[in-house]
């Protein structure tokens, strides 16, 4: 483990190089790998998105009230979209119509697009095989759609009525991370401008740059955490309410980088019914978007350390920095998924780096692995 925490506390705040290795993310064999530097990148991208998104989301009109908005994506691409649908409920109020339904569903079931005034699709490549039908389908139906995606061209841009592009968030890791910061940043904007949320005045950073750089700095506490996960084979990862949108997008991301499985749940939920499954090979994983739901994971955590689980509780909730606690920059519940996610990135990175794991390459470097994705097709 002091190798890596030497790599960890070597490691600048500022960006690294554009990586030079063509797509798919082969070839390295040590850190940092891609991951690593698009981790890391989500300062400069979040930055960029939100200062050139409000430009673009001034030209896509609100929909109209009372008809609702679809939230589309799949894997990656749909957590942002849950995450915007947890944005808008907030900046929208609770009369307003929002569903978010995932590719898949909405392809399985073309009712969910039923009424609908307006699509936010979500794809960072934009060549999504799912997601590009999906939008098919919604044109079909005379959906409007705007397609928040990294890329400047794509099948997905060709089918949308509105593109919003994030900044330096191409992925150069299959392990998607700024791409997912970068949407929400780009989401937020647009959410904002149809909520009548006045613009901030040129020359003012907005303070969500702020939380992201905040979330970053907490990488060399989570390599002091890593040595307590590297032996739990399973993991638990609890949110609740915008919360939960982070829990599914880290669980993602530990079994991609780290190949670890990994259950998630509400805190509630976790202490009505999930603690029987906790053993003292188990890593419990909590995030706590405010006090209330803080003070509740704080009981179920400490339950299952009496079981001899490893625990870790990421606060964004302005509550006291604790042994155990990871405090991060206070923000609304619904904005604080946008940094929320960072720490537990880096966990899954430095997880899958303690054990010679390539993150990059979602275990397809491993020839059984690769056989069994390619059995399916996609």
């Amino acid at each position: 483990m002091s190798a890596i925490r030497q790599y960890a506390v070597a490691t600048p705040m500022e960006e690294f190089p554009a990586p030079q290795e063509p797509h798919p993310p082969l070839g390295r064999t040590r850190h940092p790998y891609f991951m690593h530097e698009m981790i890391r990148r989500q300062a400069v991208a979040s930055r960029a998105t939100l200062g050139t998104a409000p430009e673009v989301a001034r030209t896509i009109e609100a929909p109209a009230k009372g008809s609702p908005i679809l939230f589309v994506g799949i894997g990656t691409s749909y957590h942002a979209a849950l995450g915007a649908h947890a944005m808008a409920r907030g900046l929208l109020g609770s009369a307003a119509s929002l569903r978010p339904v995932s590719s898949f569903d909405l392809l399985d079931d073309p009712a969910n697009a039923e009424g609908a005034a307006h699509a936010l699709i979500f794809s960072s490549s934009g060549d999504t095989a799912l997601t590009v039908r999906s939008m098919q389908s919604l044109r079909e139906r005379g959906v409007p759609t705007t397609l928040i995606t990294g890329t400047e061209a794509s099948p997905s841009t060709a089918l949308a009525d509105h593109v919003l592009r994030t900044r330096y968030a191409e992925e150069t890791s299959w392990a998607h991370t700024v791409s997912y910061t970068a949407a929400l940043c780009a989401a937020l904007v647009l959410l904002r401008h149809w909520a009548g949320v006045p613009e901030l005045p040129d020359g003012e950073e907005d303070p969500i740059s702020e939380a992201v750089v905040s979330g970053l700095a907490t990488e060399n506490p989570i390599v002091e955490a890593v040595e307590r996960f590297a032996e739990r084979p399973t993991l638990v990862v609890l949110g609740s309410g915008p919360a939960e949108v982070t829990a599914r997008e880290a669980a993602l991301k530990l079994r991609e980088a780290a190949g670890r499985f990994v259950a998630t749940g509400g805190v509630e939920e976790f202490l009505h019914g999930m603690i029987p499954s906790v053993t003292d090979r188990s890593g419990v994983l909590a995030v706590a978007g405010t006090t209330f739901e803080r003070a509740r994971a704080e009981q179920g955590l400490r339950a299952v350390r009496e079981l001899g689980a490893s625990t870790l509780l990421i606060d964004s909730s302005g509550g006291p920095a604790e042994e155990g606690v990871l405090s991060i920059l206070p923000m609304a519940p619904s904005i604080a998924i946008i940094h929320q996610i960072i720490p537990l990135q880096l966990l899954a990175y430095w997880l899958a780096t303690s054990e010679g794991r390539n993150p990059d390459v979602m275990g397809l470097d491993d020839v059984r692995y690769l056989a069994a994705r390619r059995s399916f097709g996609i």
